[in-house]
């Protein structure tokens, strides 16, 4: 069986690294893109991903500007978008949803939080892995 896929944009690489160990662990491939421009370019090649975790505030292409890429893409349309952003103002978290983002995650994270936040977004038939 293929692993579902998650699609990462994140441009701090420590956090980039964080979230493709816990979610390969989790049981996904993670496709990652480092800025803007090679989010711009893997969404226009890939097939839909089971899920997207999107940073807000990356170099070249805000987040917002992908989200709206994302959302305009027919084939991408029932993929669940959960923003990534370490700014807490609400104004941005409300257009971004507003955008059509299914959720948003604060950073820093911890797992276990960031983990129940995705349960709803879970590819069908991926399993939680047990410690």
């Amino acid at each position: 069986m293929d692993k579902p896929i998650l699609f990462l944009v994140e441009d701090e690489e420590d956090t980039a690294t964080l979230i493709r160990m816990i979610m390969e662990e989790e049981g996904y491939d993670v496709v990652h893109a480092s800025d803007g421009n090679q989010a711009q370019i893997k969404i226009d090649a890939l097939p839909p991903p089971a899920l997207v975790l999107l940073d807000m505030g990356l170099p070249h292409v805000h987040g917002l500007e992908l989200l709206a890429q994302i959302r305009k893409k027919t084939t991408w349309n029932g993929v669940s978008v959960v923003m990534l952003t370490a700014d807490g103002d609400q104004t941005h978290i409300c257009k971004a949803i507003m955008a059509g983002a299914s959720d948003y995650v604060l950073k820093p994270f911890k797992r276990e939080p960031l983990l129940a936040r995705l349960a709803r977004f879970r590819a069908p038939g991926l399993k939680r892995r047990t410690a």
